[in-house]
């Protein structure tokens, strides 16, 4: 047999197997669903003027978010359930460093999305009558726990209220109130969950990167493969390299650009024997960490793949 030819068939044959390698890489989840965000709804008090947190209040409108979100298949968690064995449940006047620094800390089941809300309530008297309106205003906003992306807001406020009953008391005003609030909470949820909608919406792919090495075949773009539809929220990890060679890690590099869900990576930091990348994508950990020790198989490196919080540690196992 000629040598070009037979450098051919080698050719093909590499390129055989290397497609296949990312099929198990890129298509094998194609046919899994993206599972819907994990959220929690809180409520941040830290301004003297907005209603503390355990009023009956804050508890009718936090019910309304949650249900509205459980509704449209959030996974919703109660903040007191899944923080009750490292926070004070009954603690008031936080600022939303601390209710990040929590929602950051839960690990089961782990956070994906933070819904912040504040309740500002008043009554106000006419100036020429007894009548009393109470007025109620109520902004929120989403927050991706582990990279603290802004994902969208929304307030309701201004809304002509019915005027309180003559001689309402306490109870009465928080009755009146707190229905009010609920109903209002019930629009601003309406807007959240939207916003939240648009941002894990399926993507198509529209262009194709090349493969690793450039032997197989030129693989669908990273948010879907084969043009199917990739959902999910957006997410960014920290994936650090070490003990790889150069050409390793310039590998790697091609390889997680190929995965399926990709959608974008940046490096923070390389040297000799590693790199540091900041990876955006819509895939959750465990199919990321799936792909990454797939990977390593693939190209016969022996390493280890550790995972905790946002940020995965690839370890290169030097053998004889």
């Amino acid at each position: 047999m000629p040598l070009t030819r037979a450098v051919a068939l080698r050719t093909a044959a590499l390129a055989t197997i290397l497609a296949a390698a990312l099929a198990c890489l890129v298509g094998p989840t194609a046919a899994l669903a993206q599972p819907k965000p994990n959220l929690v709804v809180m409520g941040e008090d830290a301004d003297e003027d907005s209603v503390p947190r355990g009023n009956r209040i804050v508890q009718r409108v936090i019910a309304e978010l949650s249900e509205t979100m459980n509704l449209r298949g959030y996974n919703v968690y109660d903040e007191t359930a899944v923080a009750m064995g490292f926070t004070q449940p009954n603690r008031v006047r936080r600022r939303d460093a601390e209710l990040i620094e929590v929602a950051r800390a839960v690990s089961n089941p782990p956070l994906d999305v933070v819904a912040i809300f504040q309740v500002y309530a008043s009554a106000t008297k006419s100036a020429y009558s007894d009548i009393v309106r109470p007025e109620v205003r109520i902004p929120g906003r989403l927050l991706n726990v582990r990279t603290g992306q802004s994902l969208g807001a929304f307030e309701v406020a201004g809304v002509q209220l019915p005027p309180l009953p003559q001689g309402c008391d306490r109870e009465c005003l928080l009755e009146r109130v707190g229905a009010e609030a609920k109903t209002i909470a019930a629009d601003v949820a309406a807007a959240l969950t939207a916003k939240l909608d648009g941002v894990v919406a399926p993507r198509r792919a529209d262009a194709a990167p090349p493969a690793p090495g450039g032997l197989a075949p030129a693989l669908p773009a990273g948010p879907a493969a084969a043009g199917e539809p990739c959902g999910g929220l957006p997410t960014a990890y920290t994936v650090r390299l070490s003990g790889f060679s150069p050409q390793e890690v310039q590998a790697v590099e091609e390889y997680m650009a190929a995965f399926r869900c990709y959608e974008h990576h940046r490096p923070v930091r390389a040297s000799g024997a590693g790199a540091e990348y900041w990876y955006e994508t819509r895939s959750d950990s465990a199919r990321l960490g799936r792909n990454l020790r797939l990977m390593l198989e693939h190209m016969s490196a022996p390493g280890q793949v550790q995972f905790s919080g946002n940020t995965f540690v690839l370890s290169r196992v030097a053998t004889r």
